[in-house]
């Protein structure tokens, strides 16, 4: 069995493999020591653990490993990956983009879009199993907390689904346009991506994702499993040497 581990932003999530099959995904909030190791009760035959991490101390899982004779991956621009990156600053390639990569060469092929709606939106362009590159922006709460941030009057919120087209309010005014906005980039770097490349393959994944969901023509999957199913790729490719 295979642990892979994801430190996000805000949010680390894990999942155990047996061989390809997923059979438990989970998320915290926080990912201690302790809690490291209550999956580690539940499952004591695990064989290795491979970590997309963003910039947290997890040092006690490395440490676990050695001391168990587990195999330890830890990705970054370095490992050996089933795809070629042809970023220009590999060094600054985050993990979490180099895992959905990784997923999406195992189960799609041709040319492929991944747009990663998180903290961040990340839109990833992967040329058959080239890495080509891509652009980031702001995520929807991240919009939201830099109206309040850099205005003197704007309310700290959280944001929420509206049906509503003009705001009577400017709290619904700032859920409108950051809504709209979250919308049309999404929609328009579609478009944008769609003219270069004629047949590629929209793939969302993400904890916003399903806002996208009979809003945006031209997605082909919505595949919330993909940066884990990624890391286990990634354990799969470093086996076969």
């Amino acid at each position: 069995m295979n642990l892979v581990i994801d430190i996000g932003n805000t949010k680390i999530k894990w999942a155990v493999f047996r061989n390809k099959k997923m059979i438990e995904y989970n998320s915290a909030k926080v990912f201690s020591n302790e809690y490291f190791q209550n999956i580690l009760s539940k499952y004591s035959m695990l064989k290795t653990i491979c970590v997309s991490n963003t910039g947290e101390d997890v040092d006690y899982i490395y440490k676990y490993c050695l001391k168990s004779n587990i195999k330890y991956i830890l990705v970054h621009d370095l490992s050996k990956l089933p795809v070629e990156i042809q970023y220009k600053t590999k060094n600054t390639l985050g993990p979490d983009r180099i895992a959905l990569a990784a997923g999406a060469v195992a189960k799609y092929s041709g040319v492929k879009l991944i747009i990663d709606l998180g903290t961040c939106i990340t839109y990833d362009i992967i040329v058959d199993n080239v890495y080509v590159g891509g652009q980031i922006s702001l995520g929807l709460t991240m919009r939201l907390a830099a109206l309040h941030s850099y205005t003197h009057r704007l309310p700290n919120i959280s944001f929420q689904e509206t049906s509503d087209v003009i705001g009577m309010t400017t709290r619904d005014s700032m859920l409108i346009g950051v809504r709209d906005s979250f919308l049309f980039e999404i929609k328009n770097v579609i478009e944008k991506y769609k003219s270069r490349y004629a047949n590629v393959t929209v793939i969302t994944t993400g904890g916003d994702m399903m806002m996208l969901k009979n809003r945006i023509k031209n997605i082909n999957f919505f595949d919330p499993y993909l940066l884990m199913e990624g890391l286990n790729y990634i354990i799969a490719c470093n086996e076969e040497t």
